[in-house]
């Protein structure tokens, strides 16, 4: 009985050791190996369109203002054309939420809160935005996670065989879990870097990254010093989800910004005039549509 467990151990670590290796394809965006496969760019897109209506939801409904939602379409189709893909297009919606968000999910789905362009101050700074989520996408990020999250999983349930303990397979599982939530560090900061590039070859400032990111954590300052929590930590909360800070990305943005100066005598985008124009008359705070929001 030792033998044959012992075999199968062995079997099963080759056979995951081959499917990790065949399953690691060059990201042309990235240039980096990366193992994405449980997960082809078909499913991403499928995946993609089945959560797109239920994340609307979520949000409180697409924000209705065709101007606004042009100008969206239009902007983020302007840097989905810089990037290593530029096609399918991608689908670009305004939620109708006053929360300060972003997000991407599989196959191209890009959402911004009206709350986030209500704090962006120029079109740099929300084509900044756009192209950070384009770099997740391109760079398969959600893809990576869940192909090891259902790899750990997989490997879980086999050493559980192996062992026969359901519970340590149950908790391998919970670990599994835990370790695609949310993206890393390094996945923020990969996504920073393809941004800077996106936003380079669009002709806009790239530096727009960095003051967005320091507008962003000024305004948590400030909701906390309100809800009279000031001095706590900020990673318990905006940046949470986003551990990146403005004086990497601005050191980034920095080299992209004097790289493009090397190779044009033009000046580099911000737009604030015709970000404002855009915007004026936009929503700002708790919709009405949505009801009376009690203790404003």
């Amino acid at each position: 009985m030792g033998r044959f467990l012992l075999l199968f151990t062995v079997l099963a670590g080759l056979a995951f050791g081959g499917m990790a290796l065949s399953g690691c394809t060059t990201n042309p965006a990235t240039g980096e190996q990366s193992f994405t496969a449980f997960m082809s760019p078909q499913s991403e897109r499928s995946l993609g369109a089945k959560e797109h209506p239920k994340l609307i939801k979520a949000f409180g409904g697409e924000y209705q203002d065709k101007v606004l939602i042009n100008y969206l379409n239009s902007l983020g189709a302007l840097l989905q054309s810089t990037s290593e893909q530029p096609t399918p297009p991608f689908i670009f919606t305004l939620l109708d939420s006053p929360v300060i968000n972003a997000f991407a999910v599989p196959g191209g789905y890009v959402y911004i809160t009206r709350g986030l362009m209500a704090l962006a101050n120029d079109e740099a700074e929300l084509a900044g935005v756009i192209a950070h989520e384009i770099g997740h996408v391109t760079a398969r990020h959600s893809a990576q996670r869940m192909s090891h999250g259902m790899l750990a999983n997989l490997g879980a349930t086999v050493l559980g065989a192996v062992v026969g303990q359901p519970l340590l397979s149950n908790a391998a599982r919970f670990a599994a879990g835990a370790y695609i939530q949310g993206y890393s560090r390094d996945q923020e900061l990969q996504a920073d870097q393809l941004g800077v590039r996106y936003l380079t070859r669009a002709g806009f400032d790239p530096q727009a990254m960095a003051t967005f990111l320091s507008a962003m954590g000024a305004e948590h300052q400030l909701a906390l010093k309100i809800a009279g929590e000031e001095g706590s930590d900020p990673a318990s909360g905006l940046f949470s989800s986003h551990p990146r800070t403005a004086d990497r990305v601005d050191l980034l943005a920095w080299k992209a910004a004097a790289s493009a100066r090397a190779k044009t005598t033009g000046s580099l985008a911000r737009d604030r005039d015709i970000y404002l124009n855009q915007i004026d008359g936009m929503i700002y705070g708790d919709s009405p549509a949505q009801g009376y929001i009690r203790g404003r």
